[in-house]
């Protein structure tokens, strides 16, 4: 999820110079459980498949009930989901076998090719890729390397933020300015202490401002107006380890100043020695930047029994950050959706509509692949009943975000059946995270979007982020969410009396309804969305 990075920051505060209180929790180690296997949750099948029984279950009172031939093929298709899914096994080879995948990048155009071989043994149909440009392929070509000079010498642990240019073959070295707050009009009131000095964000610049991405580029791009010579983020997490927002406006251009991303523990550190006086740093590092590089989304059928019903899309993004292997973010995600195409195959399923199964690039630059998809295909979205992702990491399930639409709710509420044995029949509005994954091109088209409601407690912690590997997925919880999004995505595919396309103006009440508009405004105002 590439805009995640800045909701941690509206959420991280630094209080009296110190960390979250989480990370100083006994409780923080525990949190990565070794792999559960899928002898763990065999229990849990049997109940769901006992509660969704017609001779077991108890009639709905308030929800519309399944047609029984619809609602034997979902029982169906989430046992096939629970005992012999194969999410956590494409997962492992995601994130293990082809390891970061940073768009654009030869990791990347190998995981295009294997998702595609993939889906093709499936005997899905329509297996292509299709291409749309990056302005920007960004590729470290040295780690960090970076020191504090005055007060005394010390090592910092920064590494290039994604999309930054390299430093001068000399490095940059200067006085370090903190930032007082993220804003064009700060920038402009602190010109003359910003000129020829590293400037320094913090979370604190950005607490009590409304949080929008396209001002916070701006912001950037004035720090350099200004003449910084260079900008470290204070962005990063525990451990001193980096977390990547990436500086290419989500546009998928490079940036034009040398920008770090500095980790929690120097972050502090420097904060308190500017409390106490002048600080001096330097820092280097070298990318490697190629111009207009075509990038490839993956897309594959499941042929509905009639053509002339619409389709439903499936999808996740293939792109990850490169300090880990995107084993979360968004390795589950993706590694969920090829599952779900197996899963109907191997059950021997047919949907009334066509389920296409899309694997985006370009999510963590500015949902970039999800964009030229939905430009791309902009007439036949009339057709498209609903894009069901999965981007919020593989934490038990708790339902689905739909962003404001009632219609939505009352659209999955036949569902509810059979989602209460897996506890996943929550809604939530999720404006915090509208414009943060690849439904959002899709959504302001008015086309019905969901998005896997996961808790994130444990995702924030490791997506962008070097602990970003296969050993934190458990495989229970992800066989989880990935029958939620079967289940659900199936139903859509299946069923009758289904939500329409929104126009512009129902689309635009339905984002003030949700406080989510300023945030659209912003980021059309920037060209980040069409």
């Amino acid at each position: 999820m590439q805009q995640t990075a800045a909701l941690a920051i509206q959420q991280w505060r630094i209080r009296d110079a110190g960390p979250p209180s989480f990370w100083l929790s006994p409780s923080f180690p525990c949190l990565y459980d070794a792999p559960m296997t899928k002898l763990s949750f065999v229990p849990a099948l049997l109940m769901a498949l006992a509660t969704t029984s017609p001779l077991l279950a108890q009639p709905a009172t308030t929800a519309p009930t399944l047609a029984p031939e619809l609602r034997a093929q979902l029982v169906r298709l989430g046992g096939q989901l629970m005992i012999d899914g194969q999410a956590y096994e494409y997962d492992r080879q995601l994130a293990d076998e082809i390891g970061p995948r940073l768009t654009g990048s030869a990791n990347y155009e190998k995981a295009v090719e294997w998702s595609a071989s993939e889906f093709k043994k499936l005997g899905l149909e329509n297996v292509h890729t299709e291409s749309w440009t990056i302005p920007s392929a960004w590729e470290p070509e040295t780690d960090g390397v970076a020191h504090i000079l005055k007060p005394h010498v010390q090592r910092l642990h920064v590494e290039s933020e994604g999309w930054a240019p390299s430093t001068p073959e000399g490095g940059v070295r200067g006085e370090v300015f903190m930032l007082p707050k993220l804003s064009v009009a700060s920038v402009k009131e602190n010109a003359a202490s910003i000129k020829g000095h590293i400037v320094l964000v913090t979370p604190a610049a950005m607490a009590g401002q409304e949080f929008l991405f396209g001002q916070l580029f701006d912001a950037f791009d004035a720090v350099g107006d200004a003449g910084a010579s260079g900008m470290l983020l204070g962005f990063g997490t525990t451990n001193d380890a980096p977390s990547y927002l990436g500086v290419g406006g989500f546009t998928g251009a490079a940036s034009k100043l040398p920008t770090g991303n500095v980790g929690l523990e120097d972050t502090l550190l420097l904060t308190r020695l500017l409390q106490e006086g002048p600080v001096e740093v330097e820092f280097k590092f070298k990318n490697r930047i190629r111009s207009n590089v075509p990038v490839m989304n993956v897309v594959a059928d499941i042929p509905g029994a009639d053509p002339d019903a619409g389709y439903v899309v499936i999808a996740g993004h293939l792109d990850s950050w490169h300090p880990g292997t995107g084993a979360e973010d968004n390795g589950t995600g993706a590694a969920s959706v090829m599952a779900v195409a197996q899963g109907v195959r191997a059950a021997g399923l047919k949907p009334k509509r066509t389920m296409r199964f899309i694997l985006f690039g370009g999510e963590e630059e500015g949902l970039l692949g999800s964009i030229a998809y939905a430009r791309a295909h902009e007439q036949d979205l009339a057709k498209c009943a609903g894009i069901f992702v999965t981007d919020t990491g593989s934490e038990p399930p708790k339902g689905w975000l739909t962003f404001g639409r009632d219609d939505e709710k009352k659209a999955l509420a036949p569902l509810e059946p059979l989602l209460q044995p897996l506890d996943a029949t929550g809604i939530d509005d999720g404006h915090e995270v509208i414009f943060e994954t690849d439904h959002a091109p899709f959504l302001i088209r008015g086309v019905s979007s969901f998005v896997l409601w996961n808790p994130m407690e444990k995702y924030m912690q490791l997506h962008h982020k070097p602990s970003d590997t296969f050993d934190k997925v458990d495989q229970r919880d992800l066989d989880l969410g990935a029958t939620v999004v079967g289940l659900s995505a199936y139903y859509f595919a299946s069923a009758s009396d289904l939500p329409g396309k929104l126009d512009q103006s129902k689309m635009e009440d339905t984002l003030k309804s949700i406080k989510a508009y300023n945030q659209y405004k912003d980021m059309v105002d920037h060209k980040m969305i069409p």
